[in-house]
């Protein structure tokens, strides 16, 4: 997820639980309407509070984050969806083309053992020809 839409989710949850409980959430609220672990929405929280989006308040029982500048999610960097389609269409066509090579030359081998097979059943027809006529 990119830093736009991870700010944009976080922000929201946030808003979410601010209405349900008409106060700011404590980050183990929020990483659970999320589902992530404590660890990763306090490293959120923290990266969203150095950009002014978000403040932490810390008291010896708890933390809790409130929306400060909702407006400079706007200033974060986004990935287009195309880009991103793009780069997934890129990759699964080089998948497939790789793929394509392994079955044609898996196809090869079985041709080139078909072959030796096929000479190889010849010859042996030929050798009990051969011992057919000499002996008849």
């Amino acid at each position: 997820m990119d830093q736009y839409t991870e700010a944009h989710v976080f922000t929201a949850a946030i808003r979410v639980l601010r209405h349900r409980k008409q106060a700011p959430p404590a980050i183990g609220e929020i990483c659970e309407l999320l589902n992530v672990s404590a660890e990763a929405g306090l490293a959120t929280g923290r990266k969203l509070e150095k950009l002014n989006i978000v403040t932490i308040s810390e008291d010896p029982f708890s933390i809790t984050l409130d929306i400060s500048d909702h407006l400079a999610i706007e200033n974060l960097p986004k990935e287009e969806a195309q880009d991103l389609f793009s780069r997934d269409l890129e990759s699964f066509m080089a998948k497939k083309k790789d793929m394509d090579r392994k079955v044609e030359a898996i196809k090869a081998d079985i041709e080139k053992k078909k072959q030796g097979l096929k000479s190889d059943f010849e010859a042996r027809l030929k050798q009990e020809m051969d011992k057919m006529q000499k002996n008849g």
